[in-house]
């Protein structure tokens, strides 16, 4: 049914239970599972070393690498891309063709002060979105 999940990271731990469904749901359908950290464009201080955001992004990206191997599933693809969150995880997932997209939902004050990444991404995208609750 899914040949390709995706399933951003923001490297903290609100995104533990929606990277744990993303890994079991791409080893029961046998596919290549995504992980993807964007460098949120917007957000970015004049002085912030890009280096030291990439650095943190890769280190996001191979905490789900990790964790999909140790739960038996090898097919792994890391990336660190810059752009606004909701934008650029719709256009990855278009451009590698993903057929399920899993985020986490933080916390409601968090992400009504905030706004929330998955809500946008639900709302504008044209594949299945799964949100995974992270308050339990």
């Amino acid at each position: 049914m899914y040949e390709r999940i995706l399933v951003p990271t923001d490297g903290r731990e609100n995104t533990e239970r929606a990277i744990d469904e993303a890994i079991d749901l791409a080893g029961e359908h046998d596919a290549t599972l995504h992980t993807l950290y964007v460098i949120n464009s917007a957000a970015i201080a004049p002085g912030i070393d890009f280096d030291d955001l990439e650095e943190i992004g890769q280190q996001a990206v191979d905490y789900v690498a990790n964790r999909a191997r140790e739960n038996g599933v090898e097919d792994v693809e890391r990336n660190v891309i810059h752009g606004l969150r909701h934008r650029a995880i719709l256009q990855y997932a278009d451009e590698h063709d993903i057929d399920l997209v899993v985020l986490g939902r933080r916390q409601k004050l968090d992400h009504l002060l905030r706004g929330s990444v998955s809500e946008r991404v639900s709302s504008e995208a044209t594949i299945p979105v799964l949100i995974v609750d992270q308050d339990g």
